[in-house]
């Protein structure tokens, strides 16, 4: 990767640009920003247009260009907010703070995200997970979920990301963590004309691909005889190649013996397996949109537009499973000073590695549309909207299982050195795992899967400026939401070439020793390494079959695994169809009144929502295959009260008390029952001996699950307190403490037994949990060098910081729980300390931002082991992310944009406990470095 001279040429113009006078700045349109939420119109589905003005000049006291701009539109939607809400503004058309719309988000105090797969995903609020996501002020999902991720929004999309951390009677009920508003362009955000779009490449460093971005936005608006009108399209792409590179080992810690060890190490500890996995992916997602306004007298707005996005996903998975159980021997044993834990070890007579190579193929569409009116008429203001929506999920997998040829013998490092990351590593001893001479045929696997959503939603406004002392208005609308969701799934898996007869075992392909390179049009090769970033693990990729080999040639590999043509017939007893339906009604009123010298204002209103759900199934119940209905009703009364104590222009105090709930997601509530792949097991595996501690146990089971038709929602009664202090127009400071007490919690249970039917299964079933609360504080700070007496170019530098605090404990679900004796503990997916540090460098020709995010370790999952009565957590290890962008504008309508995401390459890390509280450092996952080079142009 020679990057070296570019980064020195930036480097050079990061110096040269600082020097260039005020007086060569742009005077061009800035890009349209808001100054108010969406929520502060009476309809989010159509709020306030953006402000549009003019770039900066050279009679500027201080230089007021895109991102200074940005901060300064954010501020005003925080500032001027009825509730609490963080804002992100796009600096320009087409640019985010970062390169995705869900990384920028991480730059919220209080919002977290993971990451994988080349993109950041799994967004939290204050560490809770359920979110409502909409996308300018209406509801949006992605099949039949509940929500729809937020990196599925191209940038170039996008004008501002508004995060609701306390909810209000007039928004869309739905998320405990608040809620999500995806703000796009209107073409009345601008002043006229308006063409802008912009192109750049993105080269990830562990996938060494380079993939093509952009978008294109065209605007205008016309005063016609019948009113003013306004048109708008943008189209957008976005695509990124990633190689997602892991580590891992066993949470099975077992112990040496005297059989399997030297003299004198019995009793030592080690993991039972490790594993290898190299993740690639080509994801890409395109989107459109378009909006129309008419304004046909000042009074009245009609308004329509729809939105397209569209996910395409091919993936080249490979797994290596290394037993390090069997009829092993271990010799050349190190310990970690100190302890009973095995270092290192050579490793011989285990189980022979297995694994498999997958090719994914994955394909959303979502399509919405809608039309709505707003009209106002002195202090009376009415608006409806209606919009419908239709999502569809296809997946489609294919796994070719695999098995090495013999047992090679290897040398296992559980303890890697800490400068290179810890985890695992192993080298195999005179056994080449790039030769395709080495792996055998072992069976092939097919899931299909189809879900769906269709959604008809509508709402009617009305709000009324009063005139009674301090009743300052009164706001009351209807809603209603009529709620389709579907999904089909269907599985098959062989790997026995000839079926036993009278009583004879059956043959497995592995059994028959097939070269994996003889398959019908195999092409078996070592390709796309991973573990770029350092040199810990020695296998940075082995033999498998090409993604391409298997897709190309699948109807000769079923025929060779003797399974169905054709594509994977849906299994009745998986399907579900269901329909929710929500009548939804809201009033609440504004107050406002001052005291002495301060003015207080507030709201005070209540939503009721009625739910009626219902979901079909099939089920097969002792050989009786029947239909099957669940059906539920319910009604939710979420209140909301809040106080803005302004002592000053500059300073205000926020008192806010809400009551928010999450519905289950639908394929949680259905009642029947999905099993995966029978496992198989190779002789003398330990789960084909009865009397054997684990032939019982969830890693020798087929695992599947099944939905609870009986879950709750969740609710979350949440209460907040925030100082605010803006002491410029981009600067302020803001703390604020906050606390969710959560019941219902969804937590999946894992009974595992023998059936009749399926032999022994490990189901998982949700279930609500009891309590769980989530108390901390924020903190806040922002500004430009605004200080006078100081030289021009020095007032471009700026800062962002925030930090959160969060201590979050509650109810495990009730057998993880018993091994804790019942009292709460870490709730899953928070940090106790987050932070993110910005610093900002601001010309009119040239700007840089430095972005580094951290947050401390939280707990993944917890989990029950063999040899372990604990359910001990999985924790992943605190880790910060260092990004960075700048921007040079040689032309006032022309930006050239470089960005690095991921700079310091650090991986995730994840460690598990085992019985004697001592651990071992469970996976190690090295996530994509990426850099983007790009134009944006603006006319």
């Amino acid at each position: 990767m020679k990057m070296k001279p570019f980064l020195c040429a930036s480097a050079s113009a990061v110096v040269g640009m600082a020097l260039v006078p005020a007086a060569l700045a742009q005077t061009a349109l800035e890009s349209p920003k808001p100054q108010t939420s969406s929520t502060d119109s009476i309809n989010p589905a159509s709020p306030a247009s953006a402000v549009q003005e003019t770039g900066a000049s050279a009679e500027d006291a201080i230089v007021v260009t895109g991102l200074r701009r940005s901060l300064q539109s954010a501020q005003s939607i925080k500032r001027n907010s009825d509730g609490i809400v963080d804002a992100i503004v796009a600096e320009d058309i087409g640019k985010l703070p970062d390169t995705f719309a869900s990384s920028a988000l991480q730059r919220v105090a209080g919002v977290n995200v993971t990451r994988g797969g080349g993109e950041s995903a799994g967004v939290t609020v204050r560490g809770l997970p359920d979110l409502t996501t909409t996308y300018n002020g209406r509801q949006i999902f992605t099949a039949e979920g509940r929500y729809v991720q937020i990196q599925d929004f191209p940038a170039g999309t996008v004008a501002a990301l508004e995060v609701y951390k306390s909810g209000l009677a007039d928004q869309i009920e739905g998320g405990i963590a608040g809620e999500i508003n995806v703000r796009g362009r209107m073409p009345f955000d601008f002043k006229g004309f308006e063409l802008s779009g912009s192109l750049n490449g993105v080269l990830s460093q562990q996938s060494e691909k380079i993939v093509p971005n952009g978008n294109l936005l065209i605007s205008d608006r016309w005063n016609t005889g019948i009113g003013e009108m306004g048109l708008l399209l943008n189209a957008s792409y976005v695509g990124i190649n990633f190689m997602d590179s892991s580590r891992e080992q066993s949470v099975v810690i077992a112990t040496t013996t005297a059989a399997n060890a030297p003299a004198g190490q019995a009793g030592l500890r080690y993991p039972d397996a490790q594993g290898n996995f190299l993740g690639y992916g080509a994801r890409y997602r395109p989107s459109a949109n378009a909006a129309f306004q008419w304004k046909p007298s000042p009074e009245l707005e009609i308004y329509a537009d729809g939105l397209y996005q569209g996910f395409r996903s091919k993936d080249y998975n490979r797994w290596m499973f290394i037993p390090n159980f069997g009829d092993i021997t271990l010799s050349n044993i190190t310990t970690i000073p100190g302890t009973n834990r095995i270092a290192s070890a050579t490793i011989s007579g285990a189980v022979r590695p297995d694994g498999y190579t997958g090719s994914f193929n994955g394909k959303t569409d979502t399509y919405q549309g809608g039309t709505g009116i707003k009209w106002k008429k002195d202090r009376l203001q009415v608006s409806a909207d209606v919009a419908y929506t239709d999502s569809t999920y296809t997946a489609d997998l294919v796994n070719v299982d695999y098995a090495t040829r013999g047992v090679p013998s290897h040398f296992s490092n559980f303890n890697v050195s800490e400068d290179q990351d810890g985890g695992p590593s192993q080298t195999f001893l005179n056994y080449s795992i790039a030769d395709p001479a080495n792996f055998l045929a072992r069976g092939l696997y097919q899931e299909r899967t189809v879900v769906s959503g269709k959604d008809w939603q509508a709402r009617a406004d009305v709000a009324y400026d009063l005139d009674l002392g301090f009743l300052k208005r009164l706001q009351v609308g209807v809603r209603y939401d009529d709620r389709d969701a579907a999904r089909d799934f269907g599985n098959v898996y062989n790997n026995v070439a000839v079926p036993g007869t009278n009583g004879a075992p059956d043959i497995t392909y592995e059994a028959q020793g097939i070269p994996l390179a003889s398959l019908p049009g195999a092409d078996v090769r070592y390709t796309l390494p991973g573990f770029t970033f350092n040199n810990a693990q020695p296998n940075v990729a082995y033999a498998a079959m090409t993604r391409d080999s298997i897709r190309d040639n699948l109807p000769a590999l079923r025929a060779f695994f003797r399974e169905p043509a054709g594509t994977v017939a849906f299994d009745p007893l998986q399907r579900f169809l269901a329909n929710e339906k929500s009548y939804a009604g809201y009033a609440q009123l504004k107050y406002g009144f001052d005291l002495g010298g301060i003015t207080i204002d507030g709201l005070a209103g209540l939503r009721v929502v009625k739910t009626k759900t219902r979901i079909n199934v099939t089920t097969n119940i002792d050989g009786v295959v029947a239909p099957n209905t669940a059906e539920n009703e319910y009604t939710d009364y979420l209140p909301n009260g809040s106080a803005r104590i302004r002592f000053s222009d500059k300073l205000q105090l926020r008192l806010a008390y809400t009551k928010t709930r999450t519905r289950p997601n639908f394929i949680d509530l259905r009642p029947n029952l999905s099993l995966g792949t029978p496992p198989t097991f190779p002789a003398g595996s330990p789960c084909l001996d009865p009397t054997s501690s684990t032939y019982n146990s969830r890693n020798c089971a087929r695992g599947g699950s099944q939905g609870n038709p009986d879950l709750t929602p969740l609710t979350s009664n949440n209460y907040d307190a925030s100082l605010e202090y803006y002491f410029s127009p981009t600067g302020s400071l803001t703390a604020g403490i906050f606390r969710h007490d959560v019941k219902g919690f969804l937590s999946t249970v894992n009974n595992v037994y023998r059936d009749t039917t399926y032999g022994l299964v490990s189901i998982d079933q949700p279930v609500n949990l009891g309590s769980t609360r989530l108390q901390g504080a924020e903190v806040q700070f922002t500004s430009f060098l605004d200080i006078a007496g100081l030289p021009e170019w020095t007032r471009g530098f700026g800062i962002q910081a925030n930090g959160t605090y969060i201590d979050a404990k509650g109810d495990l679900q009730p057998n993880f729980a018993a091994t804790y004796g019942n009292q709460r503990q870490r709730f899953p997916g928070v940090s106790k300390w987050s932070y993110n540090l910005v610093a900002l460098y601001e010309r009119p020709q040239f700007s840089a931002r430095v972005a580094y995010n951290y947050r401390s370790d939280f707990v993944s999952y917890y989990t029950l082991e063999t040899f372990d009565p604990i359910a001990h957590p999985t924790i992943e290890k605190g880790r910060g992310q260092l990004d960075f962008s700048t921007t040079v504008t040689p032309l006032p309508n022309v930006t050239l944009a470089f960005d690095i995401v991921n700079v310091l390459g650090n991986p995730v890390q994840r460690d598990r406990a085992f019985d004697t509280g001592e651990s071992y450092r469970r996976q190690v996952f090295y996530i994509e470095r990426s850099y983007s080079l790009g134009v944006r142009f603006r006319f």
